[in-house]
């Protein structure tokens, strides 16, 4: 596995004679004596990659994965991993952030606990697992009482590398249940979709604001925390609330250039007849289109209206039908069920942890709530790399009855908290900030991509790399060259809005890549 000196990760024949004999996998063979090497001379070279124990090898534990080197950014995040420290990751979905604690966790001998929001991203991150024949497991409140005690039976004797839990896991009734979990003295503690904590760590899932608690009890491993959004705000309230603000923070793959970013002025009654013209363009025909709305009443009229102009998509909200018929339009649109959908309206409840490549299409009938739900929610396009479009429809001002929506809907989740009225007035003014830190780069005139990305990242610092990270970016990354488009946004392609019609103008992002 590339990990400690046990019977099962022994290689038992050098790689000279074992080339001697087998001389067509000889280039193979030299391969994983360069990747040895390199190790080597990281740990030597290199005090951040001391921390890397003698006989590690990260070559085997890639192969495992299925692949053969790292992405851009990621072996950074795997050192920081190993070397004991306490990571956020910021990265948007299908970027490979679960090989972030993957890796680390199978190089070290003990159990990894993993904090996940949902039942269905536990059991899909659990079934991949199996998958590739790594020993994990998840418990969960759908399973019995015996189940769950065999299962923490074999945490108990190191039988699992991976352990996948609610937060809420950890403050149940059962005595066993809390015990075995504090006995469990885990190598790492990964925090996965970490922009809960902030989000529902003080009302909706408060365990998600205990999370430094359960760390404390579980011994203080190192936590790795991943999010596909999180502004600097955010990332430091993320940090203070899990309490290791001194972690190293790592945004990656924010600015994504095969996404054109078109703000369009339109008011509300207009905007399904815009929203009707795009889907009509032959460019979307049979391909992945998302219309995002704030509300499901906005929702089902837009729906209603598109009806009415011979447009059947349907629209998925959390009240839609039962669970089983939610799953269900979701595989439609993932296309693992019949018959297919292509085009869908829904809220932003519409499948956290969605990694679909060829969402080519991401309108917006208004600004979501945050730049962080906006990051979340336009980035679902163009995950293959290809061109894809991003929508978002303005008032073109700071106030009105978009930003009015937002308001309210802010001020009926604090009222409704269920908090001390202190703590309800700040959560209130933090989403007021949220709300206006949106506005306010949408109304700007500046590049509309630059203003997001520096919201997330701050200044661009381009960081110096040693002479060992050298060496290990040489031997197991590969850095793709980023890919250019004609198109950045509506600002750098200077919209004349009185002269130009928005299907027009989205069609011809199109039309430029192809001539470019």
């Amino acid at each position: 596995m590339g990990g400690s000196d046990e019977l099962s990760n022994l290689v038992t024949l050098c790689d000279g004679c074992h080339a001697a004999h087998h001389p067509n996998l000889a280039g193979g063979l030299a391969k994983r004596a360069i990747e040895r090497w390199a190790m080597r001379l990281a740990r030597w070279l290199d005090r951040d990659a001391r921390g890397l124990e003698a006989g590690m090898n990260f070559g085997p534990v890639l192969r495992l994965f299925g692949v053969s080197h790292f992405r851009s950014g990621q072996l950074p995040i795997v050192l920081a991993a190993l070397a004991g420290k306490s990571v956020l990751v910021v990265s948007p979905t299908g970027s490979g952030k679960s090989l972030c604690f993957q890796i680390p966790a199978l190089l070290r001998n003990g159990c990894t606990l993993v904090v996940s929001p949902l039942k269905t991203l536990m059991a899909d991150q659990v079934s991949g697992l199996l998958r590739k024949k790594i020993p994990a497991t998840f418990v969960n409140s759908a399973l019995s009482a015996e189940e769950k005690e065999i299962r923490y039976d074999m945490v108990g004797v190191n039988a699992v590398k991976f352990l996948y839990l609610a937060p809420e896991r950890f403050f149940v009734k059962s005595r066993d249940e809390r015990k075995a979990l504090a006995g469990s003295e885990p190598e790492f503690l990964v925090v996965d979709e970490a922009h809960c904590v902030d989000a529902w760590g003080r009302d909706f899932r408060p365990e998600y604001g205990r999370l430094a608690e359960v760390r404390e009890k579980l011994g203080s491993p190192p936590i790795l925390a991943f999010t596909a959004t999180a502004g600097q705000a955010m990332q430091r309230r993320i940090l203070a609330s899990l309490g290791i603000e001194d972690a190293e923070v790592f945004v990656r793959g924010v600015d994504r250039p095969n996404i054109a970013m078109v703000r369009w002025q339109a008011a509300p009654s207009a905007r399904h007849h815009e929203i009707a013209s795009l889907l009509r363009l032959p460019v979307f025909a049979g391909r992945k289109v998302m219309v995002f709305v704030p509300t499901a009443r906005i929702g089902q009229e837009l729906q209603t209206d598109l009806k009415n102009n011979g447009l059947e998509i349907p629209f998925y909200h959390s009240k839609l039908g039962n669970e089983w018929e939610r799953q269900e339009l979701l595989k439609r649109f993932q296309g693992e069920s019949r018959p297919v959908v292509n085009h869908i309206i829904c809220t932003n409840a519409f499948g956290m942890g969605l990694d679909l490549p060829d969402v080519r299409l991401v309108i917006h009938w208004q600004q979501p709530a945050s730049v962080e739900d906006y990051l979340q929610e336009f980035g679902r396009a163009g995950r293959d790399g290809k061109q894809s479009v991003a929508v978002t429809f303005t008032e073109g001002g700071r106030s009105g009855r978009d930003v009015g929506l937002l308001r309210f809907m802010a001020e009926k989740t604090a009222n409704g908290s269920g908090l001390d009225e202190a703590t309800a007035r700040a959560m209130l003014k933090q989403r007021y900030s949220q709300i206006e830190d949106l506005t306010d780069l949408l109304a700007s005139r500046d590049c509309f991509r630059q203003g997001i990305a520096e919201y997330f990242e701050g200044p661009k610092v381009k960081p110096r790399l040693s002479l060992g990270m050298r060496i290990l970016s040489w031997a197991f990354s590969r850095e793709a060259a980023p890919k250019r488009f004609r198109y950045c946004c509506d600002a750098c392609a200077a919209v004349d809005r009185q002269l130009e019609k928005l299907p027009q103008h989205v069609a011809s992002v199109f039309a430029k890549q192809a001539g470019g």
